[in-house]
Protein backbone atom coordinates (compact mmCIF):
# COMPACT_ATOMS: atom_id res chain seq x y z
CA UNK A 1 0.00 0.00 0.00
CA UNK A 2 2.94 2.61 1.03
CA UNK A 3 4.00 1.54 -2.86
CA UNK A 4 0.91 2.64 -4.48
CA UNK A 5 0.77 6.02 -2.31
CA UNK A 6 4.73 6.49 -3.51
CA UNK A 7 3.45 5.97 -7.39
CA UNK A 8 0.25 7.88 -6.49
CA UNK A 9 2.46 11.41 -5.42
CA UNK A 10 5.22 10.98 -8.47
CA UNK A 11 1.97 11.13 -10.25
CA UNK A 12 0.84 14.44 -8.83
CA UNK A 13 4.03 16.29 -8.70
CA UNK A 14 4.88 15.10 -12.47
CA UNK A 15 1.16 16.38 -13.24
CA UNK A 16 1.36 19.55 -11.79
CA UNK A 17 5.10 20.35 -12.70
CA UNK A 18 3.92 19.71 -16.27
CA UNK A 19 0.77 22.84 -15.29
CA UNK A 20 3.72 25.49 -14.80
CA UNK A 21 5.39 26.30 -18.44
CA UNK A 22 7.17 29.26 -17.53
CA UNK A 23 9.37 27.35 -15.73
CA UNK A 24 10.31 25.34 -18.33
CA UNK A 25 10.46 28.26 -20.79
CA UNK A 26 7.62 27.75 -22.99
CA UNK A 27 5.51 30.93 -22.62
CA UNK A 28 3.70 32.41 -25.18
CA UNK A 29 4.90 35.52 -26.61
CA UNK A 30 3.51 38.79 -25.59
CA UNK A 31 2.60 41.75 -27.42
CA UNK A 32 1.63 42.34 -31.70
CA UNK A 33 3.49 39.97 -34.01
CA UNK A 34 6.77 41.94 -35.20
CA UNK A 35 6.56 43.49 -38.64
CA UNK A 36 8.47 42.68 -41.34
CA UNK A 37 9.37 45.93 -43.86
CA UNK A 38 9.76 45.57 -47.10
CA UNK A 39 13.42 45.53 -48.70
CA UNK A 40 13.81 47.55 -52.08
CA UNK A 41 14.79 45.28 -55.09
CA UNK A 42 18.22 44.42 -56.01
CA UNK A 43 19.25 46.71 -58.65
CA UNK A 44 19.46 45.06 -61.99
CA UNK A 45 22.87 45.21 -63.63
CA UNK A 46 23.19 46.98 -66.53
CA UNK A 47 23.07 45.56 -70.00
CA UNK A 48 26.67 45.14 -71.21
CA UNK A 49 28.36 48.14 -73.59
CA UNK A 50 30.05 45.70 -75.45
CA UNK A 51 28.68 42.80 -77.80
CA UNK A 52 29.49 39.39 -75.81
CA UNK A 53 30.82 36.70 -78.49
CA UNK A 54 28.73 33.78 -78.91
CA UNK A 55 28.33 31.08 -76.67
CA UNK A 56 30.66 27.84 -77.84
CA UNK A 57 28.28 24.94 -78.28
CA UNK A 58 29.22 21.60 -78.53
CA UNK A 59 28.60 19.35 -81.66
CA UNK A 60 25.68 17.01 -80.82
CA UNK A 61 27.30 13.57 -79.78
CA UNK A 62 27.23 10.75 -82.56
CA UNK A 63 24.57 8.26 -82.37
CA UNK A 64 25.72 5.32 -80.45
CA UNK A 65 25.21 1.92 -82.03
CA UNK A 66 23.10 -0.41 -80.88
CA UNK A 67 24.01 -3.86 -79.00
CA UNK A 68 23.11 -6.35 -81.43
CA UNK A 69 19.95 -8.11 -80.78
CA UNK A 70 19.90 -11.81 -80.19
CA UNK A 71 18.29 -11.82 -83.73
CA UNK A 72 21.19 -9.91 -85.41
CA UNK A 73 23.60 -11.91 -83.70
CA UNK A 74 21.83 -15.31 -85.75
CA UNK A 75 21.20 -13.81 -88.88
CA UNK A 76 25.05 -13.01 -89.00
CA UNK A 77 26.12 -16.45 -88.55
CA UNK A 78 23.35 -17.52 -91.10
CA UNK A 79 25.36 -14.51 -93.28
CA UNK A 80 28.58 -15.89 -92.78
CA UNK A 81 27.34 -19.64 -93.64
CA UNK A 82 25.56 -18.70 -96.84
CA UNK A 83 29.10 -16.64 -97.94
CA UNK A 84 30.71 -19.80 -97.53
CA UNK A 85 28.02 -21.73 -99.81
CA UNK A 86 27.95 -18.68 -102.23
CA UNK A 87 31.86 -19.06 -102.68
CA UNK A 88 31.43 -22.97 -102.82
CA UNK A 89 29.36 -22.50 -105.87
CA UNK A 90 26.29 -23.64 -104.13
CA UNK A 91 24.19 -20.28 -104.87
CA UNK A 92 20.57 -21.95 -104.40
CA UNK A 93 21.56 -23.02 -100.77
CA UNK A 94 23.51 -20.22 -100.21
CA UNK A 95 20.07 -17.63 -101.32
CA UNK A 96 17.94 -20.26 -98.81
CA UNK A 97 20.55 -19.37 -96.16
CA UNK A 98 20.13 -15.73 -96.80
CA UNK A 99 16.69 -15.23 -97.00
CA UNK A 100 16.29 -17.38 -93.73
CA UNK A 101 18.55 -14.73 -92.34
CA UNK A 102 16.06 -12.15 -93.33
CA UNK A 103 13.13 -13.62 -91.40
CA UNK A 104 15.40 -13.78 -88.40
CA UNK A 105 16.29 -10.18 -88.64
CA UNK A 106 14.70 -8.32 -91.23
CA UNK A 107 16.15 -5.15 -89.62
CA UNK A 108 19.65 -6.54 -90.63
CA UNK A 109 20.99 -5.22 -93.73
CA UNK A 110 23.46 -8.05 -94.29
CA UNK A 111 21.19 -10.75 -95.96
CA UNK A 112 19.78 -8.06 -98.11
CA UNK A 113 23.28 -6.96 -99.68
CA UNK A 114 24.38 -10.49 -99.69
CA UNK A 115 20.90 -11.46 -101.76
CA UNK A 116 21.87 -8.65 -104.00
CA UNK A 117 25.41 -9.84 -104.75
CA UNK A 118 24.06 -13.53 -105.48
CA UNK A 119 21.42 -12.21 -107.74
CA UNK A 120 24.40 -9.82 -109.89
CA UNK A 121 26.33 -12.97 -109.79
CA UNK A 122 23.00 -14.69 -111.51
CA UNK A 123 22.63 -11.69 -113.76
CA UNK A 124 19.58 -10.91 -112.23
CA UNK A 125 20.05 -7.04 -112.48
CA UNK A 126 16.38 -6.05 -111.60
CA UNK A 127 16.63 -8.44 -108.96
CA UNK A 128 19.74 -7.62 -107.36
CA UNK A 129 19.21 -3.59 -107.67
CA UNK A 130 15.91 -4.36 -105.22
CA UNK A 131 18.44 -5.74 -103.00
CA UNK A 132 20.63 -3.59 -102.58
CA UNK A 133 18.28 -0.63 -102.22
CA UNK A 134 16.85 -2.88 -99.03
CA UNK A 135 20.26 -3.04 -97.99
CA UNK A 136 20.62 0.80 -98.33
CA UNK A 137 17.56 1.20 -95.65
CA UNK A 138 19.38 -0.79 -93.62
CA UNK A 139 22.99 0.31 -93.53
CA UNK A 140 22.55 4.29 -93.89
CA UNK A 141 24.39 4.90 -90.51
CA UNK A 142 27.03 2.85 -91.38
CA UNK A 143 29.69 4.25 -93.50
CA UNK A 144 31.58 0.74 -94.18
CA UNK A 145 28.48 -1.47 -95.36
CA UNK A 146 26.63 1.73 -97.15
CA UNK A 147 29.73 2.12 -99.13
CA UNK A 148 29.85 -1.61 -100.34
CA UNK A 149 26.44 -1.58 -101.21
CA UNK A 150 27.18 1.50 -103.58
CA UNK A 151 29.80 -0.28 -105.00
CA UNK A 152 27.50 -3.11 -105.60
CA UNK A 153 24.80 -0.86 -107.42
CA UNK A 154 27.88 0.71 -109.62
CA UNK A 155 28.79 -2.97 -110.70
CA UNK A 156 25.81 -3.71 -111.76
CA UNK A 157 25.20 -0.34 -113.56
CA UNK A 158 28.53 -1.03 -115.47
CA UNK A 159 27.34 -4.80 -116.47
CA UNK A 160 24.23 -3.56 -118.17
CA UNK A 161 26.40 -0.76 -119.74
CA UNK A 162 24.78 2.03 -118.03
CA UNK A 163 28.87 3.79 -117.33
CA UNK A 164 28.06 7.24 -116.42
CA UNK A 165 25.39 6.10 -113.72
CA UNK A 166 28.40 3.74 -112.49
CA UNK A 167 30.34 6.02 -112.19
CA UNK A 168 28.25 8.60 -110.39
CA UNK A 169 27.44 5.53 -107.65
CA UNK A 170 30.98 4.16 -107.50
CA UNK A 171 32.06 7.85 -106.60
CA UNK A 172 29.47 7.71 -103.87
CA UNK A 173 31.03 4.55 -102.35
CA UNK A 174 34.46 5.82 -102.42
CA UNK A 175 33.01 9.58 -100.64
CA UNK A 176 31.15 7.66 -98.52
CA UNK A 177 34.37 5.44 -97.14
CA UNK A 178 37.82 6.43 -98.64
CA UNK A 179 39.10 3.20 -98.13
CA UNK A 180 36.90 1.11 -100.33
CA UNK A 181 39.94 0.37 -102.68
CA UNK A 182 37.91 -1.93 -104.55
CA UNK A 183 35.29 0.97 -105.47
CA UNK A 184 38.57 3.58 -106.50
CA UNK A 185 40.18 0.73 -108.57
CA UNK A 186 36.93 0.26 -110.94
CA UNK A 187 35.95 3.82 -110.80
CA UNK A 188 39.37 4.82 -112.37
CA UNK A 189 39.08 1.97 -114.83
CA UNK A 190 35.61 3.64 -115.66
CA UNK A 191 37.03 7.35 -116.10
CA UNK A 192 40.20 6.17 -118.14
CA UNK A 193 37.83 5.22 -121.13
Amino acid sequence: MKRNVAILLILLLSFSACGRKKHAGIEPPVGPPPTIEPQPPAPQPAPPTQPQPPKRTLPPPAPKKKAPSPGDTSAIRLVESGVKQMNAGNLDQAEQIFEQAVRVSPTNGRPYYYLGVLAAKQKNYDRASGFFSQAEVHFRDDAFWMSRVLMQEGLVLKAQNQNDAAIAKLRDAVSTDPTNTYAKSVLDELTKK
